[in-house]
């Protein structure tokens, strides 16, 4: 993932990411759109924030019955939400969490790392903040009906 999230950056490339942890039971997808929210480099799981070698840590308490189901429903979420971006429709997600122990599903924004590892990340995030922001103008019109009929 953090080729291609190297690669997204230097081109400029929206993507997607997603994952499932070492436990089986939680996991989440992201949107990334390089110089605008956090990229894989700017905030990476613990395992690769760690550099550990992922075959070395110890797997107790994985439920291995709950893994193809965790990935199941997280790659749901993601095919969802690339729907939304492809096709135009209700709200894209930034990033979504999900844990299936408590049922938890928390949604966020993740904003970029100004001391990102990642050099192309940095120069978006410079190309990001150069641009104007855009305020988009709403008119707003009184509705003069009544509330109800008496």
């Amino acid at each position: 993932r953090m080729a291609i999230n190297t690669a997204c950056n230097e081109l400029n490339q929206k993507w997607f990411e997603s994952g499932v942890s070492e436990n089986a039971v939680s996991g989440h997808i992201q949107f990334i759109i390089p110089g605008e929210t956090a990229c894989f480099a700017c905030a990476p799981p613990l395992v690769v924030a760690s550099k550990i070698d992922e075959k070395t840590l110890k797997r107790e308490g994985v439920c291995a019955a709950s893994l193809p189901t965790t990935m199941g429903i997280v790659a749901g979420f993601l095919v969802q939400n690339t729907l939304k971006y492809l096709l135009s429709f209700g709200n894209v997600s930034h990033y979504l969490g999900y844990s299936a122990l408590t049922d938890f599903f928390p949604m966020m924004s993740l904003k970029p790392n100004p001391q990102c590892d990642d050099s192309y990340c940095r120069a978006r995030q410079a190309e990001f903040r150069a641009k104007p922001v855009v305020e988009l103008a709403t008119e707003v019109l009184e509705d003069a009906t009544p509330v109800h009929a008496d």
